[in-house]
C-alpha cells in the first residue's frame, strides 16, 4: 500500500474503475435538483426534450424529425412548434440540458472533501459506464461529434463545449490527484486527460458499432493501470 506525502497511509484505489464499484460508491452522493414541475406545458416540454434526445442517440440529429416525436409520445407536431419554434433550437436545448446533467455530477464531485481522488474519478464515469450498459443508447454528445459540420451552429458551440468542460474537468483532477500521491503518471495532466476521455468516447462507439461489451471495460480498466503507475 502506498504512503502518502503527508506520511499517512493513502486510501486503496477501486480494483477496477467498472460498473459495479462506481454504482456502489454514488449511492451517497447528494445533487441537489428543482422538485418536479405539475405545470402540464413544462411536463411536454421535457417529454420532447426526453424523446429527441433519444433519436438523437439512436439515429443522429438529422435521423428524426418532429413528426417522429409526436408520434413516440402521442402529442400534435403543432405542440412541438410551441415550446420549440425550430429543429435547431430542441437540439440546441438537448445538449444544454445534457451538460447540465454532467456539470452537476462534477460539481457535487468536487464538493465532496472527504472522498480520494479515485473515488472521485469513479463518480464522474458513473453516467458513462451506464450509457455502456445500454444496448439502445450513446454519448449524446459523441455522437453529435461525428456529424458536427452538419450541424447548425448553436449546436455546435454546445457539443464543443461538452468536450472542453469535461476534458478540463477532468485534467483538474487528476493534477490534485497527483499532487495527492493517488495518482501516479508522468507528463501533462491536460494531455492525459483528452487522451483518457477520447477512449472512452471511442470505445463507446466501438461497442455500439461490433455489439463488443467489453470495449468499454477493457478501456477503462486500462486507465486504471496508467493512473496506478
Amino acid at each position: 500500500m502506498r504512503r502518502s506525502r503527508a506520511g499517512g497511509t493513502a486510501d486503496a484505489q477501486p480494483s477496477r474503475l467498472r460498473g459495479s464499484a462506481i454504482a456502489s460508491k454514488r449511492k451517497d452522493l447528494a445533487i441537489s435538483c428543482p422538485e418536479d414541475t405539475v405545470d402540464v406545458m413544462s411536463d411536454t416540454s421535457e417529454r420532447i426534450l426526453d424523446t429527441a434526445e433519444a433519436l438523437i442517440q439512436k439515429g443522429g440529429f438529422h435521423g428524426f424529425s418532429f413528426q417522429d416525436i409526436a408520434d413516440e409520445i402521442g402529442i400534435k407536431k403543432a405542440s412541438i412548434y410551441y415550446h420549440h419554434p425550430a429543429k435547431a433550437a430542441l437540439g440546441r436545448e438537448v445538449i444544454a440540458r445534457y451538460r447540465r446533467r454532467f456539470q452537476e455530477v462534477m460539481t457535487a464531485v468536487a464538493e465532496r472533501k472527504n472522498i480520494s481522488h479515485w473515488d472521485a474519478l469513479a463518480l464522474y464515469l458513473e453516467p458513462i459506464v451506464a450509457i455502456s450498459r445500454a444496448e439502445d443508447r450513446m454519448c449524446l454528445c459523441g455522437v453529435l461529434g461525428g456529424e458536427y459540420l452538419a450541424l447548425p451552429e448553436e449546436m455546435r458551440d454546445e457539443v464543443a463545449g461538452f468536450f472542453n468542460e469535461n476534458q478540463q474537468w477532468l485534467a483538474k483532477l487528476l493534477e490534485r490527484g497527483r499532487k495527492a500521491d493517488e495518482f501516479h503518471f508522468s507528463g501533462s495532466p491536460r494531455k492525459l486527460a483528452r487522451l483518457i476521455f477520447s477512449a472512452i468516447e471511442g470505445a463507446l462507439l466501438i461497442k455500439r458499432a461490433t455489439g463488443d461489451a467489453k470495449q468499454f471495460d477493457e478501456v477503462t480498466s486500462i486507465v486504471h493501470d496508467m493512473l496506478q503507475g
